[in-house]
């Protein structure tokens, strides 16, 4: 994929979040403590001057827009660190304490190429490419605007060639940061891109490893680790909740006479149906409220009713029956489901709650089909890890 496609695709997303890094304080101290050193050695070697006054100055600029940023900096502390717009601000005051000293000194030329390359490269990292752009032209024009106010004030303190030779070299120094900031702002995109190819890959993954690929319903592992959880949860909490089992009556004579094609579509059809009444029970992070739905095997399924009581799975499961009694799937079939309901009781094990709502099920089948029967009484003596299902065809 090319970088403009990387670009388009991480375009809304990337704009917004790939400069908000929180951004380490002391970075950009230390620039104005080595430069500092490094001009303080120049003038004490002679190779550069600067008056007295001019020190005091820009010592003074420099420690009152520091403390300005570094207070701005602590208030904004729940965030982690300083803003972009901080950011910005201090960058661009070491740009103008730099053009300052290179206003203020004489023969500091390499020094200030120096620390405009310094603080391009910081920028480098903390600024987009627009706003990097404008230091590198504001930085290009600040040198020229102060070069050309000393040859017309002072042009002892000019040399032609030499400043000439500098200006080149900043403008090249700006030119290939610039393009190695363009580099880098793909290279982000690009990993932008492939995290967000990897989420989705791991999103389909975790949707196989829970999905019916028929009914697109959750699994019998996942609907058994469902209801796994939620016993668990219900035993801390107190919270109740119900399960519901459902069976397709007489389902095995739709795919003797219509074949497993249409049976498989009117598994589904049921699936989505029963999915949509239930509200909800697609999600990955389960609440007090939550309602699941998977298969079971074969024709059964189940659906979990966090912190639903008997009466309330009671008419959740008959107002799904009536529905589909009264729906024809693929606008020719017809089917009903039988429905047993159980409402787990405290210290109970999932495979006796399982149990249960299988026997109520079975008195559904029993008692003539496209009913739903409740089971109220605890198991007290199946101490098994299998559920006795019992369910008719």
């Amino acid at each position: 994929m090319s970088t403009h496609n990387y670009k388009a695709a991480s375009q809304g997303t990337t704009h917004k979040t790939l400069y908000s890094e929180p951004i380490k304080i002391p970075g950009f101290i230390w620039f104005y403590g080595l430069w500092f050193c490094l001009a303080l050695f120049s003038t004490l070697l002679e190779h550069s001057i600067i008056s007295t006054r001019a020190v005091l100055f820009l010592l003074g600029g420099i420690v009152t827009t520091n403390f300005f940023f570094l207070s701005a900096a602590y208030t904004e502390k729940e965030n982690n660190g300083p803003s972009r717009l901080l950011m910005n601000y201090q960058i661009f005051m070491g740009a103008v304490w730099t053009s300052a000293y290179l206003y203020f000194s004489s023969g500091a030329g390499d020094l200030v190429l120096g620390m405009y390359m310094t603080v391009l490269m910081f920028a480098v990292f903390h600024l987009d490419i627009r706003t990097l752009l404008k230091l590198g032209l504001a930085t290009l024009s600040s040198y020229l605007l102060i070069m050309g106010i000393k040859f017309v004030s002072a042009p002892a303190t000019v040399e032609p060639l030499q400043d000439s030779v500098r200006f080149m070299v900043l403008v090249a120094i700006t030119a290939w940061i610039y393009i190695f900031a363009r580099r880098l702002q793909d290279l982000r995109f690009e990993l932008q891109f492939r995290n967000e190819e990897l989420q989705n890959m791991v999103a389909r993954i975790t949707r196989i490893a829970e999905e019916d690929p028929l009914t697109k319903s959750y699994n019998r592992r996942y609907i058994m680790d469902i209801l796994a959880r939620e016993r668990s949860r219900s035993d801390r909490s107190g919270h109740t909740f119900s399960l519901l089992l459902f069976d397709l009556d007489h389902f095995k004579r739709i795919n003797d006479r219509y074949g497993h094609v249409v049976g498989d579509q009117i598994l589904s059809d049921f699936a989505n149906c029963v999915k949509k009444e239930l509200r909800g029970m697609d999600s990955i992070n389960t609440t007090e409220h939550q309602r699941s739905f998977g298969r079971y095997g074969g024709e059964e399924f189940i659906a979990v009713l966090s912190g639903t009581d008997l009466s309330g799975g009671h008419r959740c499961a008959e107002r799904i029956r009536e529905i589909i009694a009264n729906q024809n799937f693929r606008d020719r079939y017809t089917i009903t489901t039988s429905v047993g309901v159980a409402e787990y009781k405290q210290g109970e094990s999932v495979p006796q709650l399982l149990t249960r709502a299988d026997q109520a099920l079975y008195k559904a089948k029993r008692e003539g089909r496209n009913l739903v029967r409740c089971n109220k009484e605890p198991i007290e003596k199946y101490s098994g890890t299998k559920p006795y299902l019992r369910i008719l065809k």
